[in-house]
């Protein structure tokens, strides 16, 4: 890769970040009007479709399995009991920060997992 196609790829995500940001922006009053439409637009062969998706609190005995779950998929990834199904190579584009800014708790990103800690964008 040149630097010419990485000084592209810099400047196509920064351009993608700022689109992203007009979109968050633009999702509550895009969703507000989708209900009055029954949850659909139209646009030259595209639907836009307003689903919901809900996120679920479970009881202590349910997070005390998932944690011990987690803790045993980990160790066989240590102990080499566990087999890697699939490697793809992402592109990792972080943000300089000072020490002293806030830093989010990362999610889980499903069965995906770097080799050197990084997150995939």
């Amino acid at each position: 890769m040149s630097t010419n196609e990485i000084a592209q790829y810099f400047d196509l995500r920064k351009r993608l970040f700022e689109i992203e940001a007009q979109l968050e922006a633009l999702k509550p009053a895009v969703a507000d009007q989708l209900r009055r439409q029954n949850g659909i637009a139209r646009l030259d062969s595209y639907d836009l479709v307003l689903s919901t998706f809900t996120a679920w609190n479970y009881s202590p005995r349910v997070e005390a399995l998932q944690k011990s779950l987690n803790e045993a998929k980990r160790g066989e990834r240590q102990n080499g009991s566990a087999s890697v199904k699939e490697k793809r190579d992402m592109l990792v584009l972080k943000a300089h920060r000072d020490a002293d800014q806030v830093r989010e708790e990362q999610a889980p990103y499903g069965e995906w997992e770097s080799d050197d800690g990084t997150r995939p964008v």
